[in-house]
């Protein structure tokens, strides 16, 4: 273990003895600092210390090419203050080594994980090779910043994606890195780099709610349109306000005709719900079970599969009722709302619904201005009862004053 006085002169003549591969000399001046010279030439600063459990460790400090002496003396004082305050220099560098890329977590970790979990994993998959790998995919996870996040969120705007897309990005990639760091705890994550961000503000969301004429004329056409089943399916939604494909995938087997009880075995929130069958629903059932040659309650009479979509002949029905705007989601709206304006509890309706949280059914919690005019004139007659007035009209000419 050779010994010298690392300075300049030392350092121009160092050479690897005779015989050896490589030599190492250790600094008389400074406690720890070291230099690497090796037969080929090179010459590499190196700091010895001892780790928590006693064992003595090399640690790199640069390349002689790359720094001077003095420099190299900086960052021996630098790793020893780390080691002082209990940081392993040698640790820490091997946790680098193990945080993956953006890349490499979203393909290795998350997908496989989004595929067994989520029924939505397509559009995740979607979502992170079109907007997230092209934004993060070569860094580090350690790498990516609230700027960087940022910085994407600016770039979709500016790009013309409108703010309903952009915050989508923006919450999966939250939710990646929630799974990273707190559930998975993901070599050198230690924080979100979402934190703090907020979704941007969302004025695009379709509330349509088809009016009773409006029923009467779409559901005139449906019943005249070439695919026979479409009657059923558009009368069962607009009973049950259940989701296009939750009546669609309906089999037999999930409904008890007796009970009078559907059993949705797969919902949008990932769990089984049952929901009850009202009158109305129950008779379009037994219309339904007449005719149908399938498992599937409302399957395509000629191939006894269910549809796919049903888009061409509702496109069709809805454009001769003159609604080209109505969808067969705002069925589901305009049954929350029909039970709203009748007095039912948005509690209530949220459970007819399936709606895991209440703020997603007070979207569709629509008053019509009849109901809040007959409310207005029920507060008006309250207040005339208490001033001891006639009749509505006393509070309206102005005599509470």
């Amino acid at each position: 273990m050779p010994k010298a006085r690392l300075d300049t002169r030392f350092l121009s003549h160092a050479c690897c003895p005779d015989g050896k591969r490589k030599e190492t000399y250790f600094d008389t001046s400074m406690r720890g600092l070291c230099l690497e010279v090796r037969v080929s030439g090179g010459r590499t600063f190196y700091l010895r210390y001892r780790d928590t459990r006693g064992k003595t460790r090399y640690a790199k400090l640069a390349d002689a090419q790359h720094v001077t002496l003095p420099q190299a003396r900086t960052l021996c004082d630098r790793m020893r203050n780390k080691i002082a305050m209990g940081i392993d220099p040698l640790a820490e560098r091997a946790v680098k080594r193990q945080v993956p890329t953006f890349a490499d977590f979203a393909r290795d970790r998350y997908m496989p994980f989004s595929q067994a979990n989520k029924r939505s994993w397509q559009t995740d998959d979607t979502l992170i090779r079109t907007h997230l790998i092209p934004a993060f995919g070569s860094k580090h996870l350690d790498e990516i910043t609230t700027e960087d996040v940022l910085t994407m969120q600016q770039a979709g705007l500016t790009a013309g994606a409108a703010p309903g897309s952009v915050n989508r990005r923006l919450i999966l990639l939250r939710y990646m890195f929630n799974l990273a760091w707190r559930d998975w705890k993901i070599a050198g994550v230690t924080e979100n780099p979402t934190h703090g961000i907020r979704l941007l503000k969302e004025n695009n969301k379709k509330e349509r709610y088809v009016r009773a004429e409006e029923v009467k004329r779409l559901y005139h056409e449906v019943c005249k349109s070439q695919n026979t089943m479409l009657k059923h399916i558009v009368a069962y939604l607009l009973l049950t306000g259940a989701r296009r494909n939750e009546a669609l995938h309906a089999t037999w087997q999930d409904v008890d005709l007796v009970k009078g009880m559907w059993r949705i075995p797969e919902t949008k929130s990932g769990y089984a719900r049952h929901l009850p069958l009202n009158d109305g629903a129950m008779a379009v059932l037994q219309q339904v079970q007449g005719c149908s040659r399938s498992q599937y309650i409302f399957g395509n009479p000629k191939t006894g599969k269910p549809y796919v979509h049903v888009f061409y002949a509702w496109n069709t029905a809805r454009k001769k009722a003159g609604l080209p705007d109505v969808r067969l989601h705002d069925l589901r709206h305009t049954l929350a709302s029909l039970l709203i304006n009748n007095g039912r509890s948005i509690y209530e309706v949220q459970k007819l619904l399936g709606h895991t949280q209440i703020k997603t059914t007070q979207r569709y919690a629509h008053l019509t201005q009849e109901t809040l005019l007959d409310a207005s004139n029920i507060g008006t007659a309250a207040m005339a009862a208490t001033l001891g007035m006639g009749s509505h009209g006393d509070v309206i000419q102005g005599r509470l004053c």
